[in-house]
């Protein structure tokens, strides 16, 4: 199946890319839930550092299974080694922290916002400019941020101790869109299969010393049915084939196309979140995240009505 997501059309229209990738955002919404309550029962650094395990392994066993092998480029191992410790090692690091310590909406409603620093490190690395109406979309994205942070109306106080989660999930999702713009040259010369298993697998062994005392300390017997589901959930479909389909986007359609999907993983985080957490958002935290996807769509997408109305104006 995974093999088969590699080989598909180039996408004119929407089609298998597009469907594949509503798969991975649906995978990823319900592990926002899922992670929280393996969290009850799992340390955050044991947790992540089984699941990382976990994942490499069913990525390198897919990967002898297809032959495909583990040779890449020379010029490209250096590459992998970073890319593998920001994307997994660092961004990990942010994720399961900032999710302890936050709720699984809000940790979705801050990750809707990586188009916005996959468009800003694109167009620092001069790959894409930014129209005006894009930055503005970039300030009104931080905006949603800050009500997404306040909860409700008058409550906002800069602390560290109920603040950190929403920032560790924020710096994340700068970790993740470096890994994700500079995968896009790589994925020309390597497969999408072969460079998550081998970024994954830097990225897990790298990130194993911060967990090795939490995984050793962990009362195996004690941990739960459901919390041990939830691991193998959270590794085998948010990071294992998730990874691998994101990756195959970013190939086939390019950094942006891909990032915008994460627009709509908040949507069913917070419904699976509601079902499964019995979380509710306040109405200005539904506010900021309304004012965050305005934010991206105008930074992504929106700044084109600009450019054709000036096209309109300048061609009377």
């Amino acid at each position: 199946m995974l093999y088969f997501s590699f080989h598909m059309e180039e996408p004119k229209k929407f089609g298998g890319t597009d469907v594949f990738m509503l798969v991975a955002v649906l995978l990823w919404a319900v592990n926002f839930s899922f992670v929280k309550i393996a969290l009850r029962e799992f340390s955050p650094l044991g947790f992540n550092g089984i699941r990382l395990l976990f994942a490499s392994i069913i990525l390198i066993i897919i990967l002898l299974i297809s032959r495909e092998g583990f040779s890449i480029p020379r010029s490209d191992l250096w590459k992998i080694f970073v890319l593998g410790l920001i994307g997994n090692t660092i961004f990990q690091l942010f994720f399961i922290h900032g999710l302890n310590w936050t709720t699984a909406s809000n940790t979705s409603l801050v990750m809707a916002m990586t188009p916005v620093f996959v468009a800003l490190l694109s167009t620092s690395l001069k790959h894409e400019k930014i129209h005006w109406a894009g930055w503005l979309g970039i300030l009104i994205s931080f905006i949603g941020f800050y009500f997404v942070m306040t909860k409700q109306a008058g409550t906002f106080r800069f602390e560290w101790q109920s603040l950190r989660g929403d920032f560790l999930i924020l710096a994340g999702n700068i970790s993740w869109a470096i890994y994700t713009v500079f995968s896009k040259p790589l994925l020309q010369r390597i497969p999408p299969l072969k460079f998550t298993t081998l970024t994954l697998a830097v990225g897990t062994f790298f990130y194993l010393p911060f967990s090795a005392k939490d995984i050793m300390q962990l009362g195996w017997n004690e941990v739960s049915f459901q919390a041990w589901a939830a691991l193998v959930y959270s590794g085998l479909f948010a990071i294992a084939i998730s990874y691998v389909i994101w990756y195959a986007s970013v190939k086939r359609v390019g950094n942006s196309k891909t990032a915008i999907y994460g627009n709509i993983t908040p949507v069913f985080a917070v419904i699976s979140a509601y079902i499964f957490l019995s979380e509710k958002l306040t109405l200005l935290q539904i506010m900021g995240a309304l004012i965050i996807f305005a934010g991206v769509y105008l930074t992504r997408s929106g700044y084109r009505f600009f450019l054709k109305t000036t096209k309109t104006t300048g061609s009377d």
